[in-house]
């Protein structure tokens, strides 16, 4: 079932988006499109924007990579989003690593639900367009280590009938990761 919708949303995603055209002029490549004008940007770094669904937090599972330069500790948990960013995690006092070498496997549980969720608050801020860090499935917190390029990362949610739909209601541009930065217009 995960599989179905994640083709679905695939499926939506490029049937309902298109690419504005470019031309490979140097002239046209300089300037900004007309649209982006008035646009007011706002970036977000899912893991640490807003965990909107507790069923898909991150466990030491989905953290986990061959090229870990440590095991993360039995008793991890996630991060307090209130809490003091200094402070050391009660699982961080038994890695032996400085703070930030424990920063690496701090994770507060941001998801794409919790992205949905404060729609209405970016609205208010004016935001007419997002830029999403990267989604792909990857062990670390800020993912430019994809394991597959071609899924959404786990933590993220996996039931994503809709997100897109959702987030073009409210921001009628997005600029996914990995496009080569060009935003993709929906309507």
């Amino acid at each position: 079932m995960k599989y179905i919708n994640l083709f679905l949303f695939v499926l939506f995603f490029f049937s309902a988006c298109q690419h504005p055209s470019t031309t490979n002029q140097p002239n046209e490549l300089a300037a900004p499109p007309s649209w982006a004008k008035d646009v007011i940007w706002y970036q977000i770094f899912v893991e640490r924007f807003y965990n909107g669904d507790k069923s898909n937090d991150p466990t030491p599972k989905t953290m986990y990579a061959a090229s870990n330069f440590k095991d993360t500790p039995e008793d991890w948990k996630l991060t307090e989003w209130t809490g003091d960013w200094y402070k050391e995690d009660d699982w961080a006092k038994e890695t032996g690593l400085d703070f930030y070498g424990n920063l690496q496997m701090r994770r507060y549980g941001g998801d794409l639900q919790g992205v949905l969720d404060k729609l209405d608050y970016l609205q208010e801020l004016g935001i007419t367009a997002i830029y999403f860090n990267p989604l792909n499935d990857a062990p670390s917190l800020h993912k430019y280590d994809a394991r597959n390029y071609h899924h959404i990362d786990v933590t993220f949610g996996p039931d994503l009938k809709g997100i897109w739909r959702s987030l073009h209601l409210k921001t009628p541009t997005i600029l996914p990761p990995g496009n080569g930065l060009r935003p993709i217009r929906c309507f």
